[in-house]
């Protein structure tokens, strides 16, 4: 009884201890990000990048913020306000599958880049083969979403046979 006891106790000093790292650095990155989409620099360099990177991508300009935040802070840190934009702005589901792919590939940037080149490797060539590599992907996968999309609606809409 007393290894499962000690088990236990290891376990929820562990967890609780995780949880409490986890909040002390997620709720100051969420608060940061609520101030800093208030901002006239934050907001331009959002339209900036739809206007450059997400038309060309297909995104809409309310795909581009949570785009941008996932893009620079990750997937677990950016999560939330991802879901809360993609609720708030109505997203469809096409941006929703656009933004999805293009952040599989390319979350973190930031992060990931500075841990590469702690060991030596470029950033330039890290950040700009990330990007182009996740560009070309979400636009071939768009375009194969929207034919399977038209074809999967074109054999609805025949009577059967």
């Amino acid at each position: 009884m007393d290894t499962v006891t000690e088990f236990l106790r290891t376990f929820v000093e562990g967890a609780g201890g995780l949880a409490l790292r986890m909040f002390v650095i997620v709720v100051p990155i969420m608060v940061v990000m609520e101030v800093l989409e208030g901002t006239r620099p934050f907001r331009a360099f959002v339209r900036a990048w739809a206007r450059l990177v997400g038309r060309w991508l297909g995104m809409s300009e309310q795909a581009a913020a949570p785009t941008v935040i996932g893009f620079l802070f990750g997937l677990a840190y950016g999560g939330s306000l991802i879901v809360r934009d993609t609720r708030r702005h109505s997203l469809r589901r096409r941006q929703v599958f656009q933004m999805s792919v293009f952040l599989s590939m390319v979350h973190a940037v930031v992060e990931d880049s500075l841990i590469f080149v702690a060991v030596g490797a470029s950033a330039f060539w890290i950040v700009v083969y990330r990007c182009a590599w996740a560009a070309a992907v979400t636009v071939v996968l768009g375009a194969v979403a929207v034919a399977f999309v038209e074809r999967w609606r074109a054999r609805r809409s025949r009577p059967p046979v």
